[in-house]
């Protein structure tokens, strides 16, 4: 009898805490629906931040719970990437840039660790955006190298994305760092061919090619020829249907007795240029001075005609009426 009495007492304290474990666990999954049920009213009330600190809370008590507590977890994470993605996009809405971009970039995350392609993709859409807008408002702002930090963020998320590299290059322009503003513009040009964003590549393409222009224009006023020559050639890399270039190289080559290089230039510049007459006067003039250099009086005479517009009207006219006796 005291055997058994003995048995009896060893054994209770182990059913006490049986009892007491089973209690535990119906309190934790009270406690997991009570936290999801928590998260459910603070969407409803628009507090989707609270929500949030819930619905994680939720799935934390149910880790503890164990197998329990998986379907409640489930339904938890499930909540998690589309309340981020709401705060996102109201932030976007708000215009609040830098908030946006925290919490789509919070979003992705969460899509990976909780699980939802759908919204991941939605959210990587909008962060490029986001950094190149930051981008281009610090630009205007002439804070520089804060705007290439962003469009480099843009094109980390996005590696062909032309308005990007663009806006790169138009930075590095004003910085005055050459050989950066021909890699962006370069990269600006190649990654408009693949996406297809033609007006941004033409528009990276008129950037580069104008930049060598401007730069073979002065090199002409202070008389280096042989920089002003390669840097108008170089500008034909970009547009070589653009008369401008042309058109200096025909003045250079005269400068230079090269007439025949010059005649060349005129013609193409002639051939590439559909502005008015008037404003063709200027490459009638080039040409018809190189006639005048091989002495093919008649054709310089031609040349000349068209070139009767001020500011060479005076000069015009003396070689035509003095020198070459035009009919």
């Amino acid at each position: 009898m005291n055997y058994k009495k003995n048995h009896l007492l060893r054994l209770t304290p182990i059913a006490v805490l049986l009892l007491v474990s089973t209690l535990i666990r119906a309190q934790t999954l009270a406690d997991v629906i009570n936290a999801f049920n928590a998260g459910a009213e603070e969407i409803n009330a628009g507090n989707f931040e609270t929500a949030i600190s819930k619905f994680e809370e939720c799935v934390q008590l149910a880790d503890q719970l164990g197998s329990e507590g998986e379907e409640m977890k489930g339904k938890a994470q499930e909540q998690l990437p589309t309340i981020h993605y709401r705060i996102a996009l109201d932030k976007y809405k708000e215009k609040d840039i830098d908030g946006a971009i925290s919490w789509f970039e919070k979003t992705v995350t969460t899509c990976e660790q909780y699980g939802n392609d759908d919204i991941k993709t939605k959210s990587l859409n909008y962060i490029p955006q986001l950094y190149y807008v930051k981008g281009n408002t610090q630009a205007k702002d002439e804070e520089y190298e804060e705007a290439l930090a962003s469009f480099d963020k843009a094109i980390e998320y996005l590696p062909d994305y032309t308005k990007a590299y663009y806006s790169m290059g138009v930075v590095y322009r004003k910085l005055e760092q050459e050989e950066n503003m021909f890699t962006a513009l370069d990269k600006a040009i190649e990654s408009g061919k693949t996406s297809g964003d033609e007006k941004t590549a033409e528009a990276a393409v008129k950037t580069a090619r104008d930049y060598l222009v401007i730069a073979g224009v002065k090199a002409l006023k202070e008389e280096n020829y042989e920089s002003a020559i390669n840097l108008l050639n170089a500008s034909m890399k970009y547009d070589d249907q653009y008369a401008e270039p042309y058109y200096y190289l025909s003045a250079i080559y005269n400068k230079q007795l090269e007439y025949d290089k010059a005649i060349e230039n005129a013609e193409k510049a002639l051939a590439y240029d559909d502005s008015e007459p008037e404003k063709k006067a200027r490459i009638y003039f080039e040409l018809g001075n190189a006639y005048v250099g091989i002495v093919e009086y008649n054709k310089a005479c031609e040349a000349f005609k068209n070139a009767l517009y001020e500011p060479y009207t005076s000069n015009v006219k003396h070689k035509m009426d003095n020198v070459l006796q035009c009919q």
